[in-house]
């Protein structure tokens, strides 16, 4: 009897700790500590302490120095939250920089240059029959070739030139992320008296976009939160150098299901330069600014919202779809990723605002870059709008953009 007693005695304890521990698990502190992402700053870790108590404890370790950028200080520490002396979450506390933004939203014209000379295809010359020396050689449409025998390619007209000349070329050619040589034999054209390697290439681009931000201390700017690529090849553009200048809005092409439209703007490649561009990237273009305008919504700059305080919910996008300049329009984040693995598509937005659908029906070509705003801080900027719904699109996080524009 005493027997059944002490077992019924024991399965009554576990019972009743199993349901403590649902309790427990379900409750206002485990609800917390499993909604903290794997980095935080040291405000969070400030509130996590303040959270702890009951069986919960802190354990913090010593301070290791990490590589510093503009989206974090040099110092980072490691914190892990234990039940009963056993782990259950274990964070990283980073000391986050003071930064102060201008936000972008105006209207961009961007004009880069290639470093190198892109192939952007391929095609026949007569000589008896037709062929392509090109082809022969091993070049293939999207490669960039940036030497001629030695001699370094500065553009088109350089290229033809050297081709021109006749003879066996060794062209050194980057294809991806190798760099590697080919031997072209260009051929006699009679009709055009020269030789010619059949290639057609291409060695600048110009477009519309818009400006995401300027760092107010290190005047470095980024701007349309995605890649430059070259039209027929799809390849991201290697910059040899660039620009961004002042663009006007002449007219809007509204987008509906199945068809993204585009805002139409206009700019003279003789205009005042605003920055100069030194890199092209999955994130976007950036570079220094040289006479930056002021954001007359936000004159005063804005700080910087990191990716782990970005919520679902309501915010603004600051674009300009009128000649009334920039304006703020209503939208919503709807769904977050990752900020370490969702690259330029870490933010989905939902636009709610009836003047901009009216305008434009949601997100639009050439409206990329605009800055993001949440709770009077830049969280990020439009990338992406979805085809098939242009009241919806994707955005990159700020803090990926700081990562690079350094």
């Amino acid at each position: 009897m005493k027997g059944r007693q002490k077992g019924g005695c024991t399965k009554c304890a576990g019972v009743i700790l199993c349901i403590a521990l649902l309790c427990f698990n379900s409750g206002e502190q485990m609800s917390y500590i499993r909604d903290l992402s794997g980095s935080i700053t040291t405000e969070e870790l400030t509130a996590l302490k303040e959270h702890m108590g009951g069986i919960l404890r802190l354990k913090e370790e010593e301070s290791r120095q990490v590589a510093g950028n503009m989206s974090q200080s040099l110092n980072e520490n490691n914190a892990t939250v234990t039940i009963i002396g056993l782990p259950i979450k274990r964070v990283s506390c980073v000391e986050r920089e003071d930064i102060r933004l201008m936000p972008g939203g105006m209207p961009i014209g961007v004009s880069i240059y290639t470093d190198g000379v892109l192939v952007v295809g391929l095609g026949s010359v007569y000589d008896d029959k037709n062929i392509c020396p090109a082809a022969e050689g091993g070049i293939k449409a999207g490669d960039v070739i940036t030497a001629v025998n030695g001699e370094k390619v500065t553009d088109s007209l350089h290229l033809s030139r050297l081709c021109g000349e006749g003879g066996s070329l060794c062209m050194t050619v980057r294809r991806g992320g190798t760099v590697a040589e080919y031997t072209i034999v260009p051929v006699y054209d009679m009709d055009m008296e020269t030789y010619l390697a059949g290639m057609w290439v291409r060695d600048s681009t110009s477009g519309i976009g818009t400006l995401s931000f300027y760092d107010m201390e290190s005047g470095r700017f980024g701007a349309l939160g995605h890649p430059i690529t070259d039209i027929d090849t799809g390849s991201v553009i290697d910059v040899k150098n660039g620009s961004i200048t002042e663009s006007q809005i002449i007219g809007v092409s509204a987008g509906a299901n199945g068809s993204p439209g585009e805002v139409i703007g206009s700019f003279s490649l003789y205009a005042d330069k605003w920055g100069m561009i030194d890199t092209n990237c999955q994130y976007g273009v950036y570079g220094e600014s040289v006479n930056m305008p002021v954001n007359p919504l936000y004159p005063e700059g804005v700080p910087v919202g990191w990716a782990n305080e970005v919520y679902i919910g309501e915010a603004e996008i600051l674009c300009t779809v009128t000649d009334e300049g920039i304006a703020a329009y209503d939208c919503e984040i709807i769904k977050l990723f990752s900020a370490e693995e969702s690259g330029s598509k870490g933010i989905v937005i939902k636009v709610t605002s009836p003047e901009l659908i009216t305008i434009t029906g949601g997100i639009v070509q050439g409206m990329s870059g605009s800055p993001i705003i949440q709770d009077g801080k830049m969280v990020g900027a439009i990338t992406h709008v979805l085809v098939n719904d242009p009241t919806k699109g994707y955005g990159i996080y700020v803090e990926n953009m700081l990562e690079v524009a350094e």
